[in-house]
Parts: C-alpha cells; sequence; structure tokens
C-alpha cells in the first residue's frame, strides 16, 4: 500500500510536464534576476556619477575661492605700495613705516599673522607685530627673485614647528621711480585659509577635504596630526601592513596637476582601528604662480551604496511579488480557466502597483535634484554677499576719485577701470543671485527697451565669436519696453546664443536673431500661458548646428542635465534660462531636428509706453541749497565711512552709525533733525526692516532707503518691507545713490 503510494506521487511530480513547468520557472526567475542586476547596476552607476560631478564642481570652487583670497592680499599690499608718502619714507623714518605697516595688519588681521618690510637685500627694516618673526629660511631666495622680476610673488609654502602648520608669504615690490627700494612681505597661515573656505563645506557624513601640494605633502587636513606628512611615504612607514595600491595611483593622478574624479580603496586615517573602506574622490589643482596645489574632496561610497541598496531591496521586493502573483496566476489558468474575472482583477491590482512605484520614483529624483539645488544656491548666495560687502567700497571710492580728479589726470583711467571693473562684479554677483534664488525680489527690476538690451549682447558675441560663425539679424526697430532685470535678460539672450554656437560645434555656421512684437491673440495660439490681452515681445534664435532628438528636447530644461562631458557643463543654463523666462511670466519654447538645427523662441510681455528718459543731467553734481540730514547705519564700518565720503560733498549733512541700537537712540534724542535713514538689511541687533518700522513710529514723514544684499530666507522679515520708501543694492554706486536722495527729498 505505501509503495504504491510512493510510486503514484513520483509519477505526480516526476512526470515531464512538471519538469518542464520547473524548467521555465527558473528560467523565468534567472532572467528576472538579470533584470534586476542590470537596472540596478546602471542606477548605482549614474547616481555615482552625478555625486563626483557635483564633488568635482565644488572642489572647482573651492579651487578658485582660494586663488581670489591670494589675490585679494596681493592687491591689498599692492595699495600700500602705491603709496607715493610710504615709499619716499623707506628707510628714513621707520616710524612711519611702522604706522602705515600697523593700519594694514589690523584692517587683516583676521586672514594674516604679520607684515614685514625688506630692504631689496632682504635685511628686515619693519615688521609688525613686533613679537612676530619670520622663520622661512626661503626669504633671501624669493626677495631676490622680486628684485628681479619688479613684480609681486607668491612664495613656496613651509611648515611653522612651533604652531605645527603650513605658512604662506606673499611679496610686493615698493618702487622709488623705477628701482626697486624695498619688499614687502605678508604672512598667511595655511590654517586661516581652511577655515574660512574649506572647513565650512561638508561632504557627506564622514567625508572632508584636504590640500596637498604637488610633492604629496598634507598641507591642510581635518584631521591635524596628518599635517605635514607626506599622503603615501609617510604613511606607509606609519603602517607598513597596509595596502596603498589603489590610493598611490590616485595621489600618482593628482600631481599631475590636472582635475578629476576616482573610486578607489583607502582607510579613514583619523579612525582608531584601520579598515579598508571604498571612497569616492574629486580633486581639482589650485594655480600659484611656479606651483601648485590639490584640493581633493573625500567621501564614503557607503554613503552613496546604502540608499541604492534600500532602492534595490524595493524593486526585488516589487520582483518577487510580481514573480508570486504570475506563478498563481499561471497555477490558476491550468487548473481552473472559469476565474479570468479574478485574475483581470489582480492585473489591474499590478498596474496600479507599477504607477505607483514609478511616481515614488520620480518623486524621490525631484527631492535629490532639489537638494542639490538648495546647497549650491546656498553657496552662491554666500559667496554673492561676501563679494557684494567687498565690491561696495572699491566701487564707491573709485567713483568718488573719479569725481575728485580731472579727466585729463595720470589715474584718471586707471581709476575708471577699477570703477568699470567693480559694475561688471556686480552684475556677475546679480547672475549668482539668479541661480542661487536668494535674491527675493531685491533684484533691480525696471523698464528696459529691448531693441538696446539685444544690440549690446549682439556687440559682444560679435567679439567673442569665431569668424567662420556668421551673426544674421533680422531685428524690428522699436518693439517696446519690458519690465525686468537688464543684466538677466543680457544673460538669456547671450546663454541661447552661446548653446547656438556650441551645436555649430567649431564649423562655419549661422546664428539668426529675429526680434519683433506680436499681439496677444496670436502669442495665445501660440501658447495658452500667454494672454489674449497682452501685448508680447518675440526673440528667436535658430541655428545651424547638430539639432537634438526627441529625448533630448524633453529634457534640456531639466537641472543638472547635460550632453556635454564630466567637466565641459553643469546642465543650469537653459534652467536658469526658463526660471528667469518663468519669473517675467514668459515662455520659452524649442523646436529642433537632427543634423538641421535648432530654434529657440523667447515671448516676453510689453509694458505701456512711459516716458522712460530721466533728466539725470539738470541734477548731477548740484550742490543744494538748503542742507538736508541724512543718518546712514550699517555695522560694516568702511561701507558708512565711504558713504559719507561720497554724499557730503553732494551737499548733505551725514551722520553715521554701525549700531541700529545707537541709531534709534540718536533719533529720539534728534528726530526732528534727519530727513531721511539709509540703512543696512541684515544688521545683528535690529534688521533693516525692523528699524525702519521704528523709525517711521517716531516720525512718519522720514524717508528709509533700505541698502541690500544677500537676504536669506531665514533672516528675511517680510512683514516690515513696508516701511522702505525705497532699495538700494549692494554694491552702491554713490551716483545713483544720490540721484535717488534727490528725487526723495
Amino acid at each position: 500500500m505505501t509503495s504504491s503510494i510512493i510510486n503514484k506521487l513520483k509519477e505526480k511530480f516526476l512526470s515531464k510536464k512538471v519538469i518542464a513547468r520547473v524548467i521555465i520557472f527558473i528560467t523565468f526567475i534567472a532572467i528576472l534576476s538579470i533584470l534586476i542586476y542590470i537596472t540596478y547596476d546602471e542606477y548605482r552607476n549614474r547616481v555615482v556619477v552625478q555625486q563626483q560631478k557635483e564633488m568635482l564642481s565644488i572642489s572647482k570652487s573651492m579651487s578658485r575661492s582660494i586663488e581670489l583670497f591670494i589675490n585679494d592680499i596681493t592687491e591689498s599690499i599692492k595699495v600700500i605700495t602705491l603709496d607715493k608718502d610710504f615709499s619716499k619714507e623707506i628707510p628714513h623714518n621707520n616710524d612711519i613705516i611702522n604706522d602705515k605697516l600697523k593700519a594694514y595688519y589690523e584692517s587683516k588681521s583676521q586672514v594674516i599673522e604679520g607684515v614685514f618690510l625688506y630692504d631689496k637685500n632682504a635685511n628686515m627694516i619693519v615688521q609688525y607685530p613686533k613679537d612676530k618673526t619670520n622663520i622661512d629660511d626661503r626669504i633671501q631666495s624669493e626677495i631676490n627673485m622680486v628684485v628681479a622680476t619688479k613684480k609681486s610673488f607668491v612664495g613656496k609654502e613651509y611648515f611653522d614647528k612651533s604652531k605645527s602648520s603650513f605658512k604662506l608669504n606673499i611679496y610686493e615690490p615698493v618702487f622709488q621711480g623705477e628701482a626697486i627700494s624695498g619688499v614687502i612681505s605678508v604672512v598667511i597661515n595655511l590654517n586661516t585659509i581652511y577655515d574660512r573656505l574649506i572647513a565650512p563645506i561638508q561632504v557627506g557624513e564622514k567625508g572632508y577635504t584636504m590640500v596637498k601640494d604637488q610633492y604629496g605633502i598634507i598641507l591642510m587636513h581635518p584631521v591635524k596630526e596628518q599635517i605635514g606628512i607626506n599622503v603615501i611615504e609617510t604613511r606607509k612607514q606609519m603602517h607598513p601592513d597596509l595596502d596603498f595600491e589603489e590610493l598611490e595611483d590616485l595621489i600618482k593622478n593628482q600631481l599631475t596637476g590636472k582635475e578629476g574624479t576616482a573610486i578607489y580603496y583607502s582607510y579613514w586615517w583619523g579612525d582608531n582601528v584601520l579598515k579598508k573602506a571604498r571612497k569616492l574622490s574629486a580633486y581639482t589643482p589650485v594655480k600659484l604662480g611656479n606651483y601648485f596645489w590639490v584640493i581633493a574632496l573625500t567621501m564614503s561610497y557607503d554613503e552613496i551604496q546604502a540608499p541604492i541598496n534600500r532602492f534595490l531591496g524595493i524593486v526585488m521586493g516589487i520582483a518577487a511579488l510580481i514573480t508570486l502573483i504570475i506563478f498563481m496566476f499561471a497555477l490558476q489558468l491550468i487548473k481552473m480557466k472559469k476565474n479570468r474575472e479574478k485574475l483581470e482583477e489582480e492585473t489591474k491590482y499590478l498596474k496600479m502597483l507599477n504607477e505607483a512605484s514609478e511616481k515614488l520614483r520620480k518623486k524621490e529624483a525631484e527631492l535629490y535634484h532639489s537638494h542639490k539645488l538648495k546647497m549650491i544656491g546656498t553657496l552662491a548666495g554666500g559667496i554673492a554677499h561676501d563679494i557684494n560687502n567687498l565690491l561696495t567700497p572699491i566701487l564707491g571710492y573709485s567713483e568718488l576719485l573719479m569725481t575728485s580728479m580731472p579727466k585729463n589726470s595720470e589715474y584718471y583711467e586707471d581709476v575708471e577701470e577699477i570703477f568699470n571693473a567693480s559694475k561688471k562684479g556686480k552684475d556677475l554677483v546679480e547672475q549668482v543671485l539668479v541661480f542661487s534664488r536668494k535674491d527675493n525680489g531685491m533684484v533691480k527690476i525696471e523698464s528696459i527697451n529691448i531693441n538696446d538690451v539685444l544690440k549690446q549682447t549682439i556687440k559682444l558675441l560679435k567679439v567673442i565669436l569665431p569668424k567662420k560663425v556668421i551673426i544674421k539679424e533680422n531685428i524690428k526697430e522699436n518693439c517696446g519696453y519690458i519690465r525686468a532685470n537688464f543684466t538677466q535678460i543680457h544673460q538669456i539672450i547671450f546663454n541661447l546664443c552661446t548653446n547656438a554656437y556650441q551645436a555649430i560645434k567649431g564649423k562655419e555656421g549661422v546664428i539668426d536673431v529675429t526680434l519683433n512684437a506680436i499681439d496677444g491673440l496670436k502669442a495665445n495660439e501660440i501658447n495658452e500661458k500667454l494672454l489674449k490681452e497682452r501685448k508680447y515681445v518675440e526673440l528667436s534664435i535658430k541655428d545651424t548646428g547638430c539639432g537634438m532628438d526627441e529625448e533630448t528636447k524633453s529634457r534640456i530644461f531639466d537641472p543638472f542635465f547635460t550632453t556635454k562631458t564630466i567637466g565641459e557643463g553643469t546642465g543650469l543654463g537653459l534652467f536658469v534660462v526658463q526660471s528667469v523666462i518663468d519669473k517675467y511670466e514668459g515662455v520659452i519654447t524649442v523646436e529642433s531636428e537632427i543634423g538641421v538645427g535648432s530654434c529657440f523662441k523667447v515671448y516676453l510681455p510689453l509694458i505701456e509706453e512711459e516716458d522712460f528718459s530721466v533728466n539725470s543731467k539738470d541734477n548731477k553734481g548740484k550742490i543744494l541749497k538748503n542742507k538736508k540730514r541724512i543718518l546712514i547705519v550699517d555695522d560694516n564700518e568702511k561701507i558708512v565711512k565711504m558713504l559719507k565720503k561720497g554724499l557730503e560733498p553732494m551737499g548733505w549733512e551725514v551722520c553715521i552709525e554701525t549700531s541700529a541700537l545707537r541709531a534709534l537712540k540718536l533719533l529720539y534724542s534728534e528726530q526732528k533733525s534727519f530727513d531721511l535713514v539709509i540703512t543696512d538689511y541684515i544688521m545683528p541687533d535690529i534688521k533693516g526692516g525692523e528699524l525702519a518700522k521704528q523709525i517711521k513710529t517716531i516720525r512718519e514723514d522720514i524717508k528709509v532707503i533700505l541698502i541690500t544684499g544677500y537676504v536669506d530666507e531665514s533672516q528675511k522679515d517680510v512683514n516690515n518691507l513696508e516701511f522702505i520708501d525705497a532699495y538700494v543694492s549692494k554694491p552702491i554706486e554713490i551716483g545713483k545713490l544720490s540721484e535717488i536722495i534727490k528725487n526723495m527729498i
């Protein structure tokens, strides 16, 4: 009996049909597993490449920041050397020299350790502070280099054992006529550069940034014990039993002076127990004269791998569920053909599950992009804030110098170059704020002639583009005015034309630029977002380049999407263009065909014609007969002094305060004697909006002008902006500020 049952079971489970079904099922599972792995591998590689791009972008930004920091120190030394009163006292009056160096040191004490004056034979004349000792044994040769070249010189970094840190000397020659009378040297501690420019940037939870010289010596590192050692040789001596093969290959590539990225195995040197770990690295050189440093960002590969593995778990769970459903479906189909309705319901459920999974994936991608934009925007906005504060005194004092000297003066053109460069810097900061989205509506919006913007931009493009790329103009005259920021509209045209040139890829080609005005009915037929009751200007930029396929065309306005290789593009140009156009209630469209070219069209709303001319010539330079009193409030002492010097010659009596609290006390005590208050937006004790509110409670007719720069969302007191009568953005031009004041009082 028992044997007969066993035989029946064998016949049932070892039949050819059952074996065939098992083989089919195993094959299906194998194919599904392979597809899951391919999808997982592709997604992982995409995430890793995107992270490497982001890290490389950050390392480039750090490299540029260090170069700008060194250049800023060098330029500040030149201010001393150009002082004729300073150079003629060498070496006769050390007291005057010492006072000059003391004033310079006190203004730069947060970033430099000491300032020294040598004669051309490297003998020290004066030092400040006097207890500082310059221990660099390369001084003789470096000063000889300055004397020989008669130019600024950035010395080689050297190790200060007393402070366990590296330092750097910057030299600037002092001339008496054509001859060198001395050399000024400034000492910078590299830890200062690290703390100010590098340490605030976090790369993951465990990641860090380090700086090494071109020979592999670590100059800056979050672990102080690592500073001064050779990144390979010293570690080999300390840990002879560890594997350094992949780290050596990485360092070898870094020391070639090129930028790049890598995935490698190494160790976390700050851990008590060293275990091999997989890392991501991005590195960029910082060129300083005849040598260079290497900025290297490092982060744990596991920080990227962990969310990817979670994604794999979700996919495998869904795949297992799909497999189970399919298996049950097939089993029921074989056994019960009457169950079709139930199987259809299960199929619908499977479809809904797949759609939900796809929506979840898209939401995760959007959140990831949003996080990256916020991080880069914060970085860009912070840098813009610092640059605005630096540009304000440069722009203001250069404008004052221009107004105080005749145009045929020896130095007029030099000062004018400084003034123009500062204005270009101001425009550049406005572009940075457009990307970072930190302008918060504070960007200067005005009525601008679209024809003027286009003509100026084309004029610039003709200088930049090669002769084999022809710009064909089909511009209708007097198309009208739009309400926008001049720099942003210029940047839109410039970006689109630059993209058109890049699409031509170095060949002969034509960029066709067309401008005309269209009515609202025609505009609405083109795009439903355009209103029938408004008029629009249509800007068309067409190229004879390579063109785009449908997939590329559908993604070109996505942030971080680019068809260029790593390092050649960020994928942000068209994203910023669309963001600005949306801000001004406009529309951008694109048509493209592979091998034929692309055509971008921009539609912006026109405004009613007004008298846009301002008779500034009648007011400019006039001295007021009845003096008006102005109170300037800013926690930056350099800015208030500059504004006082610029406004007093215009006929106003100017009082300055660096504390908003003291300014309020002064207004309470002398409330009838002030006609206008100029206040900064961000101050440590009271913000500009709150100060304006309190000023209006003291005296309602006092006018308030707000100085704006970078405004962080967490610091924005929107409820108080209604008490502001006018805005002036940093850096400040004295002439424009003067016109605003005259129009108000």
